[in-house]
């Protein structure tokens, strides 16, 4: 056996650092495979809202459908954070990090926001609720608050992505560009 460096050292049960990694028997903490769907999700929440904010590339039939699919994510990404949301609800008036009050009061933001666009949406749908037999009255009330709730989602999407944008980059490369070097290396 050559050297192959500190990556090959033998470990523990005198499984190389590179074999362990790629070992299908040995199971990585559960906290990564929660971490895994979480960052799937934002993923996923991020690419929809990019496309839902551009109807004139999605046409409005689209546009509708991914609006109730990112209303669905979001009720998803709520019931992942429901840990942090409950512990930060109790915390919030004792002492905490500045960052964890700002974070929290832009989630509340977020959560009003995204709710206040989804029922707005749905009540000037064209295309959607009209497929499934409802065809909502609308209005221009509806539609004035659909698009002012999208420009300051659209700001606080902004100021929640900063205020995270460590954790996202370290789990990308952690859960993305990691695993593809190794490939390439392997």
């Amino acid at each position: 056996m050559g050297d192959h460096g500190p990556i090959a050292s033998r470990i523990g049960d005198g499984m190389t650092q590179l074999e362990l990694q790629r070992s299908p028997t040995v199971r990585q903490p559960k906290r990564s495979g929660r971490t895994r769907r979480l960052f799937a999700v934002d993923l996923a929440l991020f690419v929809l809202f990019l496309l839902v904010m551009n109807v004139p590339l999605t046409g409005l039939a689209i546009h509708e459908w991914l609006g109730i699919v990112i209303a669905v994510g979001m009720t998803v990404h709520l019931v992942q954070h429901g840990d942090w949301i409950a512990s930060m609800s109790q915390r919030l008036m004792a002492a905490t990090a500045f960052q964890n009050r700002v974070n929290y009061l832009v989630m509340i933001g977020l959560f009003v926001g995204f709710s206040s666009i989804t029922v707005s949406g749905l009540l000037i749908s064209e295309s959607a609720l009209p497929w499934i037999g409802y065809a909502p009255g609308g209005g221009e009330f509806w539609l004035w608050l659909h698009l002012s709730s999208v420009g300051w989602v659209v700001a606080l999407v902004a100021i929640h992505i900063a205020m995270n944008w460590r954790w996202t980059v370290n789990t990308a490369k952690r859960l993305v560009i990691s695993p593809m070097r190794s490939r390439r290396a392997g």
